[in-house]
């Protein structure tokens, strides 16, 4: 459905976008994270069109949108934006908000489509109303149903969700991929709430000072991070030194460890291996014990920072009905399934 080519932008002579490259199958859920100014938002408007690119190639369904001398309106190219800020209009009600976009439709045809929508949103009998009149959650509905009305060929949501509370957003991030999944729309998301994107999407991208430094999907980008920098912005992890014995095996004080290593990497290397707070379990009935020294309730979870003999300090995630105090002792042991190991981070190194 979308295809994305050496991309690159620049604003005022300064890189914003560079050599990025993904694709979306048709169906399919995507979404990017990353820090500000990253450049997610970017990308999004040149998709939708509002933008053009210095360099690079996007196409839908097979047919490019930009290229050599290239570059298709927005308002031809059958995608559908929800912003940040809402923006419903106040002096229309719902209906009319969700039937905007349809004026070469005929009356009957905007009306049957209006009330598939409100339904499709779980807003039946809700046509009615004015803005003001709904909470925030059912306006973004409305909005989300406004994007769907020309039913449009890719869907482009930026931080739709940011102005909600956490539950809220929650529970209206899988409604809103259930309801993509039900229309077989195909959408690419803009947010910066990693549970969130790895909640509803099936591709997750992780930006990073314009370039797309891992777009895989989020079992692969939590568990198989290419970058030192996907590693440290996803999730909570910490690096433990490792030492090279034999090809593919690292020799650490939590013990020695087979998987796969940096390029090069030879018998005697150091490196760093990634551990994240799944990877340590609590046993009290372990001989290996680790010093608490810092603890942050998480409801059913307990997260703590855990101090090896060795000075080392790494993450776990426990039950909460076991809440070891800090400077307490508590029994570990290792769990990896897969070995994540990086070049060691020298002095300078960003």
């Amino acid at each position: 459905m979308l295809t994305i080519d050496d991309l690159n932008v620049r604003f005022d002579g300064q890189p914003v976008l560079e050599d990025v490259s993904l694709s979306l199958d048709e169906g399919l859920i995507g979404c990017l994270i990353g820090p500000s100014g990253c450049g997610k938002t970017t990308l999004l408007r040149l998709v939708a069109g509002f933008l053009a690119p210095d360099r690079g190639r996007i196409a839908l369904h097979g047919d490019a949108v930009t290229g050599d001398r290239l570059l298709v309106p927005a308002e031809q190219r059958r995608v559908g934006m929800v912003f940040q800020d809402i923006a419903l209009f106040p002096h229309l009600d719902v209906a009319a908000n969700i039937g905007f976009g349809l004026n070469r439709w005929t009356p009957d045809q905007r009306r049957a489509r209006v009330e598939e929508l409100l339904n499709l949103v779980g807003l039946p009998g809700m046509g009615g109303r004015y803005p003001h009149q709904l909470s925030g959650g059912q306006q973004q509905r409305v909005a989300l149903a406004r994007a769907l009305a020309p039913k449009p060929r890719l869907l482009l949501l930026d931080e739709p969700f940011s102005a909600l509370d956490a539950e809220l957003r929650e529970q209206i991030s899988r409604d809103v991929r259930a309801i993509l999944l039900k229309e077989g729309i195909t959408a690419l998301f803009v947010t910066h709430d990693q549970n969130e994107a790895f909640a509803i999407a099936d591709r997750v991208g992780v930006m990073h000072a314009g370039r797309l430094a891992q777009w895989d999907t989020p079992y692969r980008i939590y568990h198989r991070p290419r970058t030192r920098f996907v590693a440290d912005f996803i999730g909570r992890s910490s690096f433990i030194p490792g030492t090279v014995t034999t090809e593919g095996r690292v020799e650490t004080c939590l013990g020695v460890f087979a998987g796969n290593l940096p390029d090069g990497a030879a018998p005697g290397d150091r490196v760093d291996v990634m551990i994240r707070p799944d990877d340590i379990l609590h046993n009290d009935d372990s001989p290996r014990t680790a010093r608490v020294v810092d603890r942050a309730f998480r409801g059913a979870h307990m997260l703590y920072t855990l101090e090896l003999d060795g000075g080392v300090r790494v993450p776990c995630m426990a039950p909460s009905h076991h809440a070891h105090p800090v400077g307490g002792r508590i029994g570990i042991e290792l769990e990896m399934d897969h070995l994540v190991t990086f070049t060691p981070v020298g002095p300078g190194t960003p």
